[in-house]
Parts: structure tokens; sequence; C-alpha cells
């Protein structure tokens, strides 16, 4: 969280604040209760879907921590999970984010990222989305070589 003074701040921003450092069940209190001027918080999407990522920005969702509420942006979102049609769902959700970019209650700083370096002779490695992996199901597996 950023409070006012920092010379890092002022230098580059032109703006005074102060780091503030705290531990993880009083920093979420603190956000919770919008007592901070900016807050970091991350969010890694569970699923393939933009509502992973619009939803949180709802008037109604536990974390939205940002205080910003807008009715339309909420209807929406509501509506986007009416919509079986991928192309009709996807272009309510554009609308959404267009409201939500143009009132920008968030600063997008970076997107997580993961490199594996994986052998060849690995089996039963699956990338996915949340870059979780159960051992139980991976094995190594010998090169087959051609018989001589």
């Amino acid at each position: 969280m950023l409070k006012p003074y920092s010379k890092c701040g002022k230098k580059n921003l032109n703006i005074r604040i102060e780091l503030k450092n705290q531990e993880w069940k009083v920093y979420l209190h603190e956000v919770k209760s919008l007592n901070h001027y900016v807050a970091r918080m991350g969010w890694v999407g569970d699923y393939i879907d933009p509502n992973t990522f619009l939803e949180i920005f709802t008037s109604y969702s536990g974390d939205n921590r940002t205080g910003w509420k807008n009715p339309q942006y909420d209807a929406l979102i509501k509506k986007a999970a009416t919509i079986r049609d991928k192309e009709q769902r996807f272009e309510i959700f554009q609308q959404a984010e267009t409201i939500l970019l143009e009132e920008m209650p968030l600063i997008p700083i970076y997107n997580y990222s993961t490199n594996n370096l994986v052998s060849t002779h690995l089996k039963g490695f699956t990338p996915n989305l949340l870059d979780y992996y159960s051992y139980k199901h991976l094995y190594l597996e010998a090169d087959k070589k051609s018989p001589e």
C-alpha cells in the first residue's frame, strides 16, 4: 500500500508516497476497508473465459477490493452469464471491459508468465492455467532406440 511520501515517487511520478509493508492479515483488512491510496493486488484466471477476470470487478464480488461500482457493468456481467453463444457472450464482455477500462479502477502492471523446461523423457506433464502439476501422473520414459 502507498501512503504519502517517497523520494522515488517524487522523482519519477512527481507524487509523494510511502511504501507500507504489512502482515498479510492486516494488509487484507486495510485493502478491504479501502484504507489506502494505492494497493498491489493480483489475480490468476482459473478457467479459460473472460469472466474469470471481469466478474471480480462487479459490485457484488467478494474479490472486488477496489471500491469501484458501476451498475451498467454489473448488468452486463450478469447478462453475459445467461448467454450460451460464445460470440454474443464475448461481445457483452467487450462492452463491460470498455467500461472497466474507461473508468480504470485498476492499473494493470504485468502479467504472470511461466517457463517450464521439460525433458522429452518426462511423460504425463500437461501445462495448465494455474501452473499446478500433479506429480502422481508424471513418469520418466527412456529413449526408444531402434534395434541394431
